[in-house]
């Protein structure tokens, strides 16, 4: 699955002051993260929140990847970002331990 292939299925606004980010439009009807990725093949990883009693939901597609926040009252936010953005909000996180740039997270210098 691409990110263009739930561009098309479902309305979503581009994120302001981003390239490659968008959130699902609130005249969406609520949908859970299953319901938008539609496909038994495609594995959904959930990682918790710094907020206490939230989750984050983590599908990773063929060119970016989909980030969805339920907050504590149960609602979901969705976020579908390019390949690049998916990777810095994934770092920003704390899901993945290295810079999207590529920057090892220990520059300390052997003495």
């Amino acid at each position: 699955m691409k990110i263009e292939d739930l561009l098309k299925r479902f309305q979503w606004e581009q994120i302001p002051d981003t390239n490659g980010r968008f959130t699902l439009n609130k005249s969406e009807p609520s949908r859970s993260v299953q319901e938008l990725v539609n496909s038994e093949e495609i594995e959904i990883k959930q990682y918790p929140s710094a907020h206490q009693q939230e989750q984050i939901f983590v599908v990773e597609l063929e060119d970016g990847g989909l980030v969805s926040y339920q907050r504590k009252d149960g609602s979901l936010i969705h976020t579908l970002n390019s390949l690049n953005m998916f990777k810095r909000k994934q770092w920003e996180l704390g899901i993945i331990s290295y810079s999207p740039r590529g920057v090892p997270d220990d520059t300390s210098h052997d003495s």
